[in-house]
């Protein structure tokens, strides 16, 4: 059974989230920008507080010991030992934005309860009991500075200020009769607690801080592998920063090839994001991250593929024989009695991906290449055609991978080279206005619906998924839920 995750690590993967907010400095454009708003901040802090609550309750609290002098009655000794937190309670936090600072941890309210032991001796006379403590009223306030590794990419933070106030202590004693002597000087004792808790309570934050969200915000890739040919960059352009409603993330968002990496020959546009607060998280996907995809696996080779008679419905009439193909061109059948055919697609160019409030469309420019399938299994070449096609896109969300699906709004088909001799294209444009939809998008569509990682931490699930198509990029909205 997978291990659920704790307090600390939800609360760390929406600071993470948040860390991706920046402020870009350099001239270059994001291809993804990330957005947190308050609301997603107000479940951080919900996640948060209660694991600070739990490491509260794991402070050491040294035994003290001292004397006290009462008239009449001479010196005493006294000792509180084996004293130990049994409740934390938070009943008010916040995190807060700090304009080009970063995150404002504010707790108000709190309360410790502690209990444990005590004994006084005054002569031969002894006495012991227990003891209840209450710290009560106590403040924090802690401040988080959002950074990045310049060298990695990755996000960091840390805890530059803490700050906590106990207004009150105050500690009840029983056991012994003799207890009213302790309570006589219940104000010396209560103050050496307040004093212990005061010091223990941004040590505790701090710490948190330091080996549990630090360490976490570490784990988040900066780049991820899609597969055997390309990557994606996630890296931040720079440094978090926090704006007075939201946080802005920019990330390079851009496919990278795995064998031979090399800056593309565009660059991302300028991205004009509405502002939304309907939802915790925002992501912008620039139409960059999918056209270096193109370009990637487009240079790689690996855009294309083969077609075959096994590949066309059983129930169609037309069959990639060259006996089909004796009405479309005769030639074929007098060249090639009786033999199969064979067609490769194959991207000419990068596919080129347009987004816009009207939706998504996907131009791209592919050769058609037909060959003959002799008796020995080598390949005659037919005819070279170039098929330019119009392609609408739909996208989605599947386990946290952005999905597509493709379908063919128009196709055009222009003779390049024939082996055979010329030949009207026109009946082969039906043929093909079958095949492509047919055959070749479920191939593709196949492969869009693996689909590839969003930039986000680990034990996420997206909830209430908005998502719309604005000039340039999409833009998804949703709430979080950790599992």
């Amino acid at each position: 059974m997978a291990r659920r995750p704790d307090n600390m690590s939800s609360w760390a993967t929406l600071v993470v989230l948040a860390a991706l907010g920046t402020v870009v400095t350099a001239t270059t454009n994001p291809g993804i920008v990330t957005r947190i708003t308050q609301k997603g901040l107000d479940y951080a802090c919900q996640q948060g507080v209660a694991t600070l609550q739990k490491e509260l309750e794991k402070i050491e609290i040294p035994s003290f010991s001292g004397s006290f002098k009462i008239k009449h009655l001479g010196k005493g000794e006294y000792s509180f030992y084996s004293m130990s937190i049994h409740e934390v309670q938070f009943p008010s936090s916040q995190i807060n934005l700090v304009p080009n600072e970063g995150l404002q941890l504010s707790v108000t309210n709190a309360n410790i309860k502690i209990s444990g032991k005590w004994k006084a001796r005054k002569n031969f006379i002894k006495a012991s009991g227990n003891f209840d403590l209450k710290v009560e009223s106590i403040s924090i306030s802690a401040g988080l500075k959002l950074s990045c590794d310049p060298t990695s990419g990755h996000s960091t933070v840390t805890c530059i200020s803490c700050n906590n106030h106990i207004d009150s202590v105050q500690v009840h004693i029983s056991g012994s009769s003799l207890g009213w002597l302790i309570q006589l000087f219940h104000k010396k004792i209560e103050d050496s607690l307040r004093d212990t808790m005061n010091s223990k309570i941004c040590e505790v934050v701090t710490s948190a801080v330091s080996s549990k969200l630090e360490p976490y915000f570490q784990t988040l890739p900066v780049t991820a592998k899609i597969d055997d040919v390309a990557g994606i960059d996630y890296s931040l352009l720079a440094p978090p920063a926090a704006t007075a409603e939201t946080l802005e993330g920019y990330l390079k968002g851009e496919f990278f090839s795995l064998a031979h990496r090399s800056p593309p020959p565009f660059a991302p546009p300028a991205l004009a994001i509405p502002t939304n607060h309907d939802h915790m998280v925002y992501l912008a996907i620039s139409d960059y991250l999918f056209n270096t995809a193109g370009l990637v696996y487009q240079q790689a080779g690996v855009l294309n593929l083969t077609i075959k008679d096994d590949m066309i419905p059983k129930e169609s009439k037309f069959r990639l024989t060259t006996k089909s193909f004796r009405t479309l061109i005769p030639q074929v059948a007098k060249m090639f009695p009786d033999m199969m055919v064979q067609l490769l697609l194959g991207a000419s160019s990068p596919p080129h991906l347009t987004i816009s409030p009207a939706g998504l469309a996907l131009t791209p420019a592919v050769d058609v290449q037909a060959f003959a399938v002799l008796p020995n299994s080598s390949l005659a070449p037919l005819f070279l055609l170039d098929m330019s096609t119009n392609v609408s896109v739909k996208v989605g969300v599947k386990s946290n991978m952005l999905v597509g699906k493709l379908s063919l709004d128009k196709l055009l088909l222009k003779l390049k080279h024939s082996d055979i001799g010329p030949f009207s294209v026109d009946l082969l444009q039906a043929i093909m206005n079958y095949m492509v939809p047919s055959a070749v998008l479920p191939k593709v569509n196949e492969r869009l619906q693996k689909g590839f990682p969003l930039p986000l931490p680990a034990h996420i699930q997206l909830l209430n998924l908005l998502l719309q198509s604005h000039q340039d990029f999409l833009l998804f909205g949703a709430d979080i839920h950790y599992s």
